[in-house]
């Protein structure tokens, strides 16, 4: 599985994310130290939190929505907004 395009944790969106709540996907990820391997460090954050944008870039109209997880749905530019873990309906 290939986890989305992730962001820093330097916006404030994304660090209330660090709490216990409701629909997180926590994954692991990786920090690499710039000069030295052995000082690389891992911890896990929401890829909803931290995902640039929600949709895979390959779908003809993906969520643009970042930064969320339930209660909010997924929105296309489009406009077309449907449930997270629900199905898509265009119609």
């Amino acid at each position: 599985m290939i986890l989305p395009e992730l962001i820093t944790g330097d916006d404030l969106n994304a660090e209330l994310c660090a709490s216990d709540g409701f629909g997180h996907d926590y994954r692991p990820h990786l920090v690499p130290h710039p000069t030295n391997p052995a000082l690389d460090r891992t911890y896990l954050r929401c890829v909803f939190c931290h995902a640039v944008s929600c949709g895979n870039y390959g779908e003809t109209d993906p969520c643009i929505e970042h930064y969320h997880h339930e209660p909010k749905s997924h929105r296309a530019a489009s406009g077309v907004t449907w449930p997270i873990g629900g199905d898509r309906t265009d119609s």
